[in-house]
């Protein structure tokens, strides 16, 4: 679906043809809310659907500043369509002219402690990524991306899940149906079916990466 079709298929469903009463600025508001819990639905599915990368070489640095790196992905310089909603994986590529090159994965911990028994780890601490030792690589971030849908536009399809769009409009429409105090049981029972088609589907396209075994050496890192 377009996103215009999205925005046609949710006027229908709130029943408000009226634009005068319901503009397309609260319209797009209530699809923008819903395109992001679509969003975050698949990203817990498969976090790279949605996924975006950007690269930064750092050298002998603790920390990357997400706000002051080019390009910024958080703070109050983000170009449109970059800031960072979700940080997905972190990785050290060979250089900034072979970015396929994966060197080594960073691992996410929680705690500075847990920094101190593997040098390969990182966390997100406010708008900075912070690493369990001095780095001097260049590090590629993958993450999941605001989105920039212009709701009125008829030219392209939201995103590649064109089968699922309809739930755009019906987490849209919930939003909508708890402002009036008016929740709908249907509504939530087509979320429900629809969101469990979507997981299915999400799950299953790569038919291969399910019956793939890691073979995980002790000194992939070549600490030896």
């Amino acid at each position: 679906m377009t996103p215009n079709q999205v925005l046609t298929y949710f006027r229908e469903m709130v029943d408000e043809p009226d634009v005068t009463f319901f503009t397309d600025t609260q319209a797009s508001l209530y699809l923008d809310i819903g395109y992001g819990q679509f969003r975050r639905a698949v990203a817990n599915i498969d976090p790279l659907v949605f996924a975006k990368t950007q690269h930064y070489t750092i050298s002998s640095a603790r920390e990357i500043n997400l706000t002051s790196v080019s390009p910024a992905i958080l703070g109050n310089s983000v170009s449109a369509g970059n800031r960072m909603l979700q940080l997905v994986a972190l990785e050290a590529v060979a250089s900034a002219s072979d970015t396929a090159d994966v060197v080594y994965e960073f691992r996410a911990v929680g705690s500075p402690q847990a920094m101190l028994a593997d040098r390969f780890t990182y966390a997100l601490r406010g708008q900075k990524i912070v690493f369990g030792s001095e780095t001097s690589e260049t590090v590629r971030v993958t993450y999941l991306p605001e989105h920039t849908i212009t709701w009125s536009s008829a030219s392209n399809p939201v995103d590649d899940l064109t089968m699922f769009h309809d739930l755009i409009a019906l987490y849209a429409y919930s939003q909508y149906a708890m402002r009036d105090g008016a929740d709908s049981a249907p509504v939530q029972r087509q979320i429900d079916q629809r969101f469990a088609e979507m997981v299915e589907y999400v799950q299953a396209r790569n038919l291969e990466s399910a019956s793939y075994v890691a073979r995980v050496g002790w000194d992939d890192h070549g600490w030896l």
